[in-house]
């Protein structure tokens, strides 16, 4: 699984990037950390046992994309029923359905464990081949893996997710490019660590 870190990375990443976010500096703000909730929720089973693996023959329920579409769905529902502009609502409400799919997609991108997308119309478990990213180590302040494996997890998202929003948002130069290119350098080179752990 990925580290909280990662998921709030990508979530800021989707409030950076959005090309209509809240009029307002609070109201970004607000926004920014409502997605960091949406995109970390998959992971409340360790904290509701009915939820958790125990209780689901293995399974981890909330990391399905049925479940991770349960706040995303309530978030639009409150935007619509408090009249945001039509436009923003759509803008809003797409962020708010990637953020919690972002979840999936990191912990996927780890190998580890098998993650059952399709529950509850399917059983099926579906991992990567390979790991990506590293998973999220046993948070402890003496545990070194827990330090490593949330260095090359930012390693390779913090830059890649850096390059993405300015493609995104049309901000290339070549002052621009030259600083993607490295960026993509340094990510690929703590993919390339990650890679060779052993899982």
């Amino acid at each position: 699984m990925s580290s909280f870190f990662g998921h709030s990375l990508a979530a800021y990443w989707l409030a950076s990037a959005m090309r209509q976010p809240p009029a307002s500096p609070l109201g970004r703000i607000r926004w920014a950390g409502w997605l960091i909730v949406l995109a970390s929720a998959p992971d409340i089973d360790y904290i509701i046992p009915a939820l958790s693996s125990a209780a689901h023959h293995g399974l981890r329920v909330t990391h399905s994309i049925a479940f991770s579409l349960i706040l995303p769905l309530c978030t639009s529902s409150v935007l619509y029923l408090s009249r945001t502009p039509a436009h923003q609502r759509m803008s809003l409400s797409i962020c708010a359905v990637l953020a919690g799919w972002s979840h999936l997609v990191l912990d996927f991108l780890v190998g580890v464990t098998p993650l059952p997308l399709l529950w509850p119309l399917s059983t099926a478990a579906f991992a990567s081949p390979f790991g990506v990213l590293p998973s999220a180590g046993r948070i402890h302040v003496f545990n070194y893996y827990f330090y490593r494996n949330l260095l090359i997890e930012v390693g390779i998202l913090a830059p890649t997710l850096y390059v993405a929003r300015g493609l995104y948002r049309g901000e290339i130069s070549v002052e621009n490019r030259t600083r993607m290119i490295m960026l993509l350098v340094i990510a690929g080179g703590f993919t390339i660590w990650s890679v060779c752990l052993s899982r």
